[in-house]
């Protein structure tokens, strides 16, 4: 019995050992940091995630706590608190919960220019109420578009139902994005709703207690112009083409019309759709755009007043 005693006293001096070394690698030191300020939420039969903004903010996805006004927090420490739903927007798949956290604990956000095709990334979540579950990947893609969700993030670090409203995180433990739905038949192919747009809608939030989203009115598509065309012309080389024009709606009234070539936005280039999308996003409403853009190879400025997308049309 002695020695059966010391064996047991020696393996856990091992073990004490091997996560000491663990603590020196970088996904570890992320995981220890980020991983106090990642909640559960649970919000009648369903569970997923949420991420501490600051000691009484948390942010979730809408579709976690679906219609429930108070939905269940549980922090990493086990403590179990009721939250109170602030705003939600269906559109965004956003939500803000109000809770007081019983410890101090908040992730910083990811400059927006800093995610980026290979980034090395990590999710923490709850997934299938596992809790506090990382996986690790890099960011695949940027500016996706699935389902209705434009600017998403796309990544291979496993995510799955339990993750969603969590954080996929940058090895200096910043907030990438708040991973939001999966490709069901993909290997690995996860999306997250990017920090910048999280950013702008939790402002509204605060604000005005409910998100905007503005509207300009035109559908548009990215256009590649032939290098050697657009150097002998002065021309750039990608833009956005108008498509159509909404009826009665600000581009009409700012005299756009289709095969105009959108170049940039309040000064911000606009190469593709996404980032003209990204530029109007970030505008309140009611705020006045100037766009740049070619008609037949002119240059001319048009302004727009970007106005509040019609009800039937968010979603």
């Amino acid at each position: 019995m002695v020695r059966e005693r010391q064996k047991v006293k020696e393996d856990k001096s091992e073990v004490f050992t091997v996560g000491t070394l663990w603590n020196n690698e970088p996904f570890a030191q992320v995981a220890s940091q980020v991983g106090p300020g990642v909640v559960q939420v649970r919000s009648g039969r369903g569970q997923g995630s949420g991420v501490l903004l600051d000691s009484r903010s948390v942010i979730t996805n809408a579709h976690v706590v679906g219609s429930n006004p108070s939905p269940s927090i549980t922090f990493a420490d086990g403590v179990t608190r009721t939250g109170r739903v602030v705003a939600a927007d269906r559109a965004y798949d956003l939500a803000l919960v109000e809770v007081e956290a019983p410890a101090p604990a908040q992730v910083s956000l990811a400059p927006e220019e800093s995610v980026l095709p290979g980034k090395l990334v990590m999710a923490i979540g709850n997934p299938y109420g596992f809790g506090w579950t990382v996986t690790t990947g890099v960011v695949s893609s940027v500016d996706r578009m699935l389902g209705g969700l434009d600017g998403l993030i796309q990544t291979d670090a496993a995510i799955n139902p339990g993750n969603s409203g969590g954080a996929l995180v940058d090895l200096e433990g910043r907030l990438v994005g708040v991973p939001t739905m999966v490709l069901a038949h993909g290997q690995n192919i996860g999306f997250a709703i990017p920090s910048w747009q999280l950013e702008v809608v939790v402002e509204q939030f605060r604000r005005h207690g409910r998100a905007q989203h503005p509207w300009v009115g035109i559908a548009g598509t990215t256009e590649v112009v032939d290098p050697v065309m657009a150097k002998l012309l002065d021309l750039p080389e990608r833009g956005v083409v108008v498509a159509g024009v909404e009826p009665g709606g600000p581009a009409q009234r700012a005299g756009l019309q289709e095969f105009d070539m959108i170049i940039s936005a309040d000064g911000s280039a606009t190469p593709s759709i996404q980032a003209l999308r990204r530029v109007i996003r970030k505008l309140e409403v009611g705020h006045t755009v100037r766009l740049d853009l070619l008609r037949s190879g002119r240059p001319m400025q048009r302004e727009l007043r970007i106005e509040k997308m019609p009800s039937a049309k968010v979603g």
